[in-house]
Formats: structure tokens, sequence, C-alpha cells
């Protein structure tokens, strides 16, 4: 399959947030769609293989959207661990906020309860890894952490974060950013600590000075090693439902 064009993209991101606001209107049918937007059937078709994958795909958009706002951003950069994690959580609350009563309906059945690894849990995989790959901040030391287990750790993590901030009833979710300051600000003190790759140096330059040039050698693969990606294996969970989707959007 062809990557998907910038304009393929934002047809889609636009469809999904039609059809988001005629879910809450409790008006969502491919035909209305159609008169909402101007695009027909077999062009929304085209881009979504069911009806309910339209309103899926607003969760993985918040994070496509984020990426480009980040990209207008000059100094996106230079932004510490915290500062780009916090930007992002923070963000996405905002934007969750203006659908709250469609994320209030879909979270728990199409992410939280979700065991397969959903288009939004790749997402945000995927832009944690960015964050921590490109930091020049980071700790060598931190590659013990940050395999593939680390970041699918990172992402439960946040995904419960959405849940806490569904459920936090203190005055505009005082307790919600509070804890995501108190995690993110734990996080850049763990990957920036510099005293374990201290006593890494310690250790290399102790065997070199001893003669172990090779257990220098294995040494540094071993460390190397704690960089590799784990294979994720996905389970995948077919909604009954979504099987008779297309012949019963048609009737809609």
């Amino acid at each position: 399959m062809n990557p998907m064009t910038t304009e393929e993209l934002t047809t889609k991101i636009e469809l999904t947030e039609a059809a988001v606001d005629l879910q809450l209107e409790d008006q969502f049918t491919i035909p209305n769609l159609t008169k909402e937007t101007g695009k027909s059937a077999s062009e929304i078709y085209a881009l979504f293989p069911n009806k309910k994958s339209i309103l899926k795909f607003y969760y993985p958009s918040l994070v496509i959207r984020y990426r480009a706002m980040v990209g207008e951003i000059d100094d996106f950069d230079s932004y510490s661990i915290s500062e780009k994690l916090s930007n992002f959580m923070f963000t996405l609350f905002d934007m969750m906020s203006e659908k709250r009563a469609f994320v209030e309906e879909t979270f728990y059945k199409y992410e939280w309860s979700c065991s397969s690894n959903s288009d939004f849990k790749k997402e945000i995989k995927e832009l944690f890894k960015d964050f921590f790959t490109t930091d020049g901040n980071i700790a060598t030391s931190a590659a013990f952490l940050m395999g593939d287990l680390f970041y699918a750790s990172l992402r439960s993590h946040y995904l419960y974060l959405i849940k806490f901030w569904l459920e936090d009833d203190s005055e505009d979710q005082e307790r919600t950013f509070a804890l995501i300051d108190k995690i993110t600000g734990f996080i850049e003190e763990l990957v920036y600590s510099k005293i374990v790759d201290k006593g890494f140096d310690l250790v290399k330059y102790s065997l070199g000075a001893l003669g172990f040039s090779q257990q220098v050698e294995d040494f540094n693969d071993w460390v190397a090693s704690w960089f590799e990606d784990e294979e994720e294996f996905e389970v995948e969970i077919n909604d009954d439902d979504e099987e008779n989707d297309n012949t019963d959007d048609t009737s809609d």
C-alpha cells in the first residue's frame, strides 16, 4: 500500500471531525456525512473501510494534528524531555476538551478496553520514541530503559492519564495537571542523570588500564544491545458489528 498523501490525510481528518459532530447529534450516517462534507460515499470508502473506522480515526488524528502543530514551533527541538512530554499531554487534553462528550462516550471502548495495538497507540509510541531518540541530553545509561518495553510502558501510562483526566472532578482538572508535572519531571530526572554514565566510564577505564581491551569491547557491545527494540506482537480484535458496516451504511 502506498503512503497516504497529505491531501488524503487532511481529508480523512476533516471527515472524522464532521462525523464526530454528527455522532454527538445522533445523526451520524454516511448520507448525512456526504451532505455535510460534499464527499461522495465512494470517496469516503476509498479512505475508510467502514463507518465505525471513521469515528475511531479521531484518536490517531489527534497525534497527527499535534505533529503538524509542533512542526511550526521553531525551537521545539530545544525543549527538554519533560517540556516536550508536558506540551504533548496538555495540548491533547485541550484538543479532547473540544469533543469531550465524544471522548467520554468512546475512549473506553475504542482505546482503553481494546487489547489490540490500535493506530492511536502506535502513533503515541512513535511520538514518544521520536522525543527521546532526538534528545541530545539523554544519558548513555538511559539505554537500559529505552527499549521497546520502555516506550510501550510510557504509552500505557499516558492512556491511564487520559482515563484519570476523564474521571478527575477537581477544579479545572488540577489533579491531572499536577500528576503530569510530577510524572514528566521524574522521567526527565531519570533519563538525564549522568551518575550511571560515570560508573560505566570508570568500569571501562579500569578494564582498559588493566589490559582487558577485549572485555571493554564486549562491555560496549553489551551496552549497545540495550538500544535494540524487541519485536512487538499484535493481537487483532475484530468487532462483530463491523462486518456488516459497509452493507448497513448504504441504507442509513
